[in-house]
């Protein structure tokens, strides 16, 4: 079946999607929410929860979304912020996580977005899901923030990534699968829709 596939331009292949922003974001926290809502594995709870230290995978097995995807939650300490050029060159998606509610760490968010875009290694094609967090404490006027912020970096960028921003809760898991399947659903080729029907 998957030579049928491959004639055709669509791939069962792992998808490798990179899950990255400054700390106190909550990457491994919508991480955690990934593994309950696509994976037999119980993620830990926001309480649980440390800063990363290099990164944390999460393993979504094919069938649960139109691929198989490994989510690599890279850490975002400055520190650690110079390795992530290292998993942009392979990755097929990313998502990228902004404290919706704090306007401090907005403009720093931003500007390690604006980098990323404009690094090298990171792909020009892929999609980006811009998950505007902790929607809970920001409500709309943080979402619409974030919006307007990455609309400013997205034009300014070497590359105009196909992105959509999704208002999120990582601590009960409030808009994680919709944009995550958006995400997904953003690798699907389009000669595929005939595929996807089997």
């Amino acid at each position: 079946m998957d030579a049928i596939y491959n004639a055709f331009g669509v791939t069962t292949a792992p998808k490798r999607v990179v899950v990255f922003g400054i700390d106190g974001s909550g990457k491994t926290s919508v991480l955690e929410r990934i593994k309950d809502a696509y994976t037999d594995v119980t993620g830990l709870r926001p309480e649980q929860i440390i800063p990363t230290v290099g990164m944390n995978i999460a393993k979504v097995p094919y069938g649960r979304l139109p691929y198989a995807c490994t989510f690599w939650d890279l850490g975002g300490a400055i520190a650690l912020r110079g390795i992530w050029n290292n998993y942009f060159k392979d990755a097929d998606a990313a998502a990228y996580v902004v404290d919706a509610a704090s306007e401090e760490s907005l403009e720093e968010a931003m500007v390690e977005l604006e980098r990323a875009l404009n690094n090298a290694a990171f792909p020009r094609t892929i999609p980006i899901v811009i998950l505007a967090n902790k929607n809970d404490l920001s409500g709309p006027e943080g979402v619409e923030m974030v919006r307007a912020a990455s609309r400013d970096v997205f034009a300014s960028a070497r590359a105009a990534p196909n992105a959509r921003v999704f208002p999120t809760d990582a601590r009960t898991g409030v808009g994680i699968k919709p944009a995550i399947e958006w995400l997904i659903g953003e690798l699907v080729p389009a000669n595929a829709s005939l595929f996807t029907l089997l």
